[in-house]
């Protein structure tokens, strides 16, 4: 079987660290991505040690700042012609409103323009490699407000705000893409990986943290769907859908499937990721 490389976003996360564990057992080659250069090597360093596999690279990138990104793709383009996976599973929730340098609110910025600005400047290694895109999000059904996309106006953090608007648009990013895939041979898919227990929730309300944590499971079973996703002879053919950690086809919501909201979305990311 030849080895498949994989690059894999938000890796010192709990479903990011149990993906690239799975991967790493299977004998790809992976490219470990996070911001912060030391907690990623230390990841790096406990996936060697527990799988024996030391064909792994780091790629350091902010994920808020599309510069900090276009940089890492510069080192990534160096050393690879090809990619044949691509999971953006980064993901933050922040209880107050934050911006990054331009002025963005930072879980638009770090939710859904950096695994845009990320895969869009990936594609020509993925067309290379025949790739596969999975997005992790959620089944949102939180609509996107265009007039205060920044929340500048007024700011809610949970999930029927700017956090579930990221969702959203994680799906609708999804979707848009598969679209501009078909007949290129690499697909864009969108995971959902159930309750996981991670750090992700610690700015949550201390009741819906301990809630979140109480019935949350392990990353195990969405690491090993993410996997399967990637590598797995039934998903070679497979564009523009939504999946959850069983394995199970899911909906998303008919405001999501809204093709001219999509592209609007498109369009946006594309001028404020410029």
């Amino acid at each position: 079987m030849e080895q498949k490389t994989v690059l894999i976003t938000g890796i010192t996360g709990a479903i990011g660290k149990a993906a690239a564990i799975e991967f790493a057992k299977n004998n790809c080659r992976l490219i470990l991505s996070g911001r912060d250069t030391d907690r990623v090597s230390a990841v790096k360093s406990e996936i060697e040690a527990l799988t024996g596999n030391h064909d792994l690279d780091i790629a350091i990138a902010d994920l808020s700042e599309p510069q900090s990104i276009r940089l890492a793709v510069q080192v990534i383009k160096k050393k690879y012609n090809s990619l044949n996976g691509l999971l953006n599973i980064a993901g933050i929730f922040k209880s107050r409103r934050l911006e990054n340098s331009a002025g963005l609110e930072y879980m638009f910025a770090t939710n859904h323009l950096g695994p845009f600005v990320l895969t869009n400047e990936l594609l020509d290694l993925l067309k290379s490699g025949k790739g596969r895109i999975v997005t992790v999000a959620a089944p949102s059904t939180t609509k996107i407000n265009f007039n205060d996309l920044q929340g500048k106006n007024k700011f809610s953090a949970g999930f029927l705000g700017s956090f579930g608007a990221s969702k959203m648009m994680n799906i609708m990013f999804t979707y848009a893409l598969a679209r501009r895939l078909n007949g290129s041979g690499v697909t864009a898919n969108v995971f959902h990986p159930g309750l996981v227990r991670s750090g992700l929730t610690d700015e949550m309300p201390a009741i819906m943290n301990f809630l979140f944590k109480v019935i949350s499971g392990k990353p195990d079973k969405p690491a090993g769907m993410l996997y399967r996703l990637v590598t797995g002879k039934e998903f070679e053919n497979v564009n523009g859908k939504f999946y959850q950690f069983d394995g199970k086809e899911i909906s998303s919501s008919k405001y999501s499937y809204d093709t001219d909201i999509q592209e609007k979305l498109w369009s946006i990311s594309e001028k404020l990721s410029e």
